[in-house]
C-alpha cells in the first residue's frame, strides 16, 4: 500500500483554486493529527502552516520526521505563545484577532491547519462570545485568499455548531469493532461543491502515516506481469503471498487442513484472489494443485487467471480440476479436467483421494465447499455426517502425506460449523466499506486490509494491519 494517501473525494476538494476550509473531527486517538498532517504533506507546498496547542514544534518534528519534506521549521507555530491578554496588556490584539491577522499574512495559495480549535477557545475564558464570529470570518477568509484552512476539533456527538455550517466541508473519525478487533472509519459528512462517491472510508495508520484504504478491486491484467515465486519450506507450504506467509507464520503448515471464511458479499473476490496467488506460487515450484472451484467458477474461469503468470504445459500438467455433474461435459474441456457424478458421496471422494495419492507430495487443494451442498442434497438426514466423515479421512491422509487442504467457506453452509472445528488455521474475509478486510480466528491476528498490488511488471497479494 502507497504510504500517505487520503480519499479521492478530499483530494478534489482540496485541490480547488477557490479554497477550501475543512472541520476534521473526533474523539481523542482516532487519527485527527495524522490526517490534517497528511494534508499539509500533500497540499501543504512551501508555505503550510501548522498552528498546535498541543504538540510542540520540536515534539511534531521528532513525532513525524517526514513533515520536514513539507513544513519549513519557521511555519510550525507553538499556537498558545501568540495569546496575550488584553486584560492584562489593555490595547494588545485580542487572541482571535491576533489569529485572524496571522493568517492574513500568510503567502498565498497556502494550507493551514489550527488544531484544535477548543484548545483554543479554551484560552479565550471572557472572549468565546467572539469565537462564532472567528469561524465566519477565517473560513471567509480561506474563501478570498484561496487557500486551504484546515480545523482540528474533538467536539463530536453533538448539537451542530455554528462551525459545523460555516465550514466547506466536516469529516469525521471513529474507531469501530469488527468481530471484537478495531478498525477505523473515516465518514465525510460534508464536502461543499464536490460530488460525495463513497461517503465512509476505512483506515489506518500503520508506519506513522494516514492511508485510506481503497475499494477492493479485481485487477483485470492488461499485460504480462511477473509474479514472484515464493518457496515453500520444510515445514510450510506458501501462501504466495509475503504477508500472509508472515502472518500465518511461514505459510499453510505441510499436513494441514485450513479454511477460509467469506461472505456474500465482495469478500468472495478475496477468497479467489488468495486461491489464485496460492496456485500461481504452487505451479511456478513444480508442485501439483487439486481444485474444485467455488460456485461460479469452473476450469474455464481458473485458466483465464492462471494462464497470464504460468506456461500452458505447467498449468496443464501441475493443475487438475474436478467439476461436479454431468452437465459439466457439455463445454469443450480441458484435458485437466476431470468429472464426478454428484451422486454418491463415498464413490466420488475415492476418486479424488486415490487420485491424490499418485502425485508426489507436496499436493496443494483447494475445495470451495459451496460447490458440494446441493449436489450431495448435504441437508438431507444423515448425508452432511457422511460428508463430515469423508473429510475427516481426508484431513487424517493431508496430514499423513504432508500436503495441504484450504477450504472455502460461508457461514451459511450446512458445512461450515463442522469444518471450521476440523481445522487447524481459520482464516475469515468480510467487506468494511467496499473494502476485503482479512483477519485470523486460528492463528488470532488483528484486521488487515486485503489488495492485489500492481507494479509496472508485477503484481502481489498485500495485506496492511489496521492500525
Amino acid at each position: 500500500m502507497t504510504e500517505g494517501k487520503i480519499p479521492p473525494e478530499l483530494v478534489e476538494a482540496l485541490s480547488v483554486e477557490r479554497g477550501f476550509s475543512l472541520l476534521i473531527r473526533g474523539a481523542p486517538g482516532t487519527g485527527k493529527t495524522m490526517l490534517a498532517l497528511e494534508m499539509i504533506h500533500q497540499f501543504g507546498d512551501t508555505n503550510a502552516v501548522y498552528l498546535s496547542t498541543r504538540v510542540s514544534p520540536s515534539s511534531l518534528r521528532e513525532q513525524f520526521p517526514w513533515l520536514g519534506e513539507s513544513i519549513p521549521p519557521i511555519n510550525v507555530i507553538d499556537a498558545t505563545k501568540l495569546y496575550v491578554s488584553s486584560d492584562i496588556i489593555p490595547g494588545v490584539q485580542s487572541f482571535p484577532d491576533t489569529i485572524y491577522t496571522r493568517l492574513g499574512k500568510i503567502k498565498k495559495p497556502a494550507t493551514v491547519v489550527i488544531d484544535s480549535w477548543e484548545a483554543i477557545t479554551a484560552q479565550i475564558e471572557r472572549e468565546k462570545e467572539k469565537m462564532d464570529a472567528l469561524a465566519a470570518a477565517v473560513t471567509e477568509l480561506a474563501r478570498h485568499e484561496g487557500m486551504n484552512l484546515i480545523l482540528v476539533s474533538e467536539r463530536v456527538g453533538a448539537t451542530p455548531s455554528t462551525l459545523d455550517y460555516v465550514v466547506d466541508g466536516v469529516v469525521t473519525l471513529t474507531r469501530l469493532t469488527l468481530d471484537h478487533r478495531t478498525a477505523r472509519e473515516l465518514e465525510l459528512e460534508k464536502l461543499r461543491g464536490v460530488r460525495i462517491n463513497q461517503p465512509r472510508y476505512p483506515f489506518t495508520l500503520e508506519g506513522g502515516r494516514f492511508q485510506y484504504i481503497e475499494p477492493f478491486k479485481r485487477k483485470r491484467i492488461e499485460k504480462p506481469l511477473r509474479v514472484k515465486p515464493l518457496k515453500n519450506t520444510e515445514t510450510h507450504i506458501s501462501t504466495g503471498s509475503e504477508d500472509m506467509d508472515k502472518l500465518l507464520g511461514g505459510g499453510f503448515e505441510r499436513g494441514s487442513f485450513n479454511v477460509i471464511e467469506m461472505g456474500d458479499d465482495m469478500s468472495i473476490w478475496g477468497y479467489q484472489s488468495i486461491v489464485i496467488h496460492m496456485l500461481v506460487n504452487c505451479i511456478k515450484q513444480k508442485n501439483h494443485c487439486i481444485c474444485l472451484p467455488c460456485c461460479g467458477w469452473d476450469e474455464r474461469h481458473l485458466r483465464r487467471q492462471l494462464l497470464p503468470f504460468v506456461s500452458e504445459e505447467d498449468y496443464q500438467r501441475y493443475m487438475t480440476v474436478f467439476e461436479i455433474g454431468p452437465a459439466r461435459r457439455e463445454y469443450g474441456a480441458s484435458e485437466n479436467v476431470r468429472f464426478l457424478e454428484g451422486k454418491s458421496i463415498e464413490l466420488d471422494w475415492d476418486i479424488i483421494r486415490s487420485f491424490v495419492s499418485e502425485l508426489e507430495p507436496p499436493v496443494l487443494t483447494s475445495i470451495g465447499t459451496d460447490m458440494l451442498e446441493h449436489p450431495y442434497q448435504l441437508k438431507e438426514k444423515g448425508k452432511l455426517g457422511t460428508m463430515v466423515k469423508w473429510l475427516s479421512t481426508v484431513m487424517t491422509e493431508t496430514r499423513a502425506a504432508g500436503n495441504v487442504v484450504v477450504l472455502g467457506v460461508n457461514p451459511k453452509l450446512e458445512l461450515c460449523g463442522e469444518l471450521t472445528h476440523l481445522s487447524s488455521t481459520y482464516l475469515k474475509l468480510a467487506e468494511l466499506d467496499t473494502a476485503v478486510v482479512l483477519y485470523g480466528v486460528r492463528p488470532a491476528t488483528g484486521l488487515h486490509c486485503l489488495e492485489t498490488v500492481v507494479t509496472d511488471d508485477t503484481i502481489k497479494l498485500g495485506l496492511t494491519p489496521y492500525v
